[in-house]
């Protein structure tokens, strides 16, 4: 009889459940679900919303969340919604036998490795240094980062809040801009531009410093208009994409990261082409001193945004144990 398990990427927009097993084969996902997150009071409503749709006869008795947000061994915290749980009270709630709740990109890191090639753009082509590690990274409701480790033969990969470091500027357009957003945010981060709400936020200071009116107010409508060649959102959007490429750098070179850098995320796959012919490649590489150590490190985009349940699958079936 197959042994299914939940998993589930929940993260500030979406939260995704799939049922997952395990056979010679692989890792396998079915009964996979899409629910608006901001629906939900809790962490525990979502989930047994997911688990009243299984089919009759499906009663899973485990689980792997992976979640927007910082975990230890006894509670969760969904950062942009507000939910904090008890891990153990929310495997008694649910009636679960087993429960482990893992950090979102933690879950997408996992995935990178078994991702075809036909799923993954080379943005910076490059000579990866073989057994180092690799870094995760990409802005999505909020701006995740991970990094994987060789050790032993298999990946181990490591939760990091990367997206909470202050934002540095690297030349005097930035530094207005910087100035300008830490009139409206008490902590300037890296989250601060580079996610979702952060392009909007992007795009209002880049109309203050350009005395542009700014009318726009989703990212949808921005990356649309920076399509159509509007100039303000063309900007911003430029200037989110040189961002971007100096902060995978920092985030290489913290992590020493040789092994290469993938961005993923739900906001780089539907602007790729945009990202493609950007100042991402030119601004990774002005790093001063480390623009040698630099040049080698291959960059590539995943192109698909909802692999974190995959990769919370293969998460469990290595760690359900420990």
């Amino acid at each position: 009889m197959t042994q299914y398990t939940i998993v589930a990427d929940i993260g500030g927009t979406n939260a995704r459940f799939a049922l997952a097993s395990q056979t010679e084969e692989g890792v396998h996902t079915q009964e996979v679900r899409f629910y608006p997150s901001k629906n939900y009071i809790s962490l525990e409503a979502v989930v047994r919303e997911y688990m009243s749709s299984l089919p009759e006869g499906i009663t899973p008795d485990s689980a792997c969340l992976a979640v927007a947000g910082p975990i230890d061994k006894y509670s969760v915290t969904v950062t942009n919604l507000g939910w904090h749980n008890n891990v153990d009270e929310l495997r008694r709630h649910l009636q679960l036998k087993h429960l482990k709740v893992i950090n979102d990109f933690v879950a997408y890191a996992y995935s990178i490795p078994l991702l075809p090639e036909n799923q993954l753009q080379s943005v910076k082509p490059g000579d990866a240094m073989k057994c180092s590690p690799r870094v995760v990274l990409g802005p999505g409701t909020g701006f995740g980062v991970a990094s994987l480790v060789p050790m032993n033969d298999r990946w181990h990969a490591i939760a990091c809040e990367g997206g909470h470091i202050s934002l540095a500027s690297t030349n005097a357009r930035q530094a207005a801009l910087v100035e300008i957003l830490a009139r409206r945010h008490s902590h300037v981060s890296v989250e601060t531009i580079l996610c979702g709400q952060g392009l909007v936020n992007l795009y209002k200071a880049m109309g203050t410093f350009l005395d542009a009116p700014t009318p726009l107010t989703t990212p949808a409508e921005i990356t649309a208009a920076a399509d159509a060649r509007s100039p303000l959102a063309w900007e911003t959007l430029d200037e989110f994409c040189r961002w971007l490429g100096s902060v995978t750098a920092d985030m290489v070179l913290v992590q020493g990261a040789r092994g290469g850098a993938y961005l993923g995320g739900g906001i780089l796959p539907r602007i790729s082409e945009f990202l493609q012919h950007s100042d991402f490649t030119r601004a990774f590489g002005q790093k001063g001193k480390m623009a040698e150590y630099l040049e080698p490190i291959p960059v590539s985009l995943a192109l698909k945004s909802d692999t974190a349940l995959m990769g919370a699958a293969a998460w469990y079936f290595d760690n359900r144990d420990s």
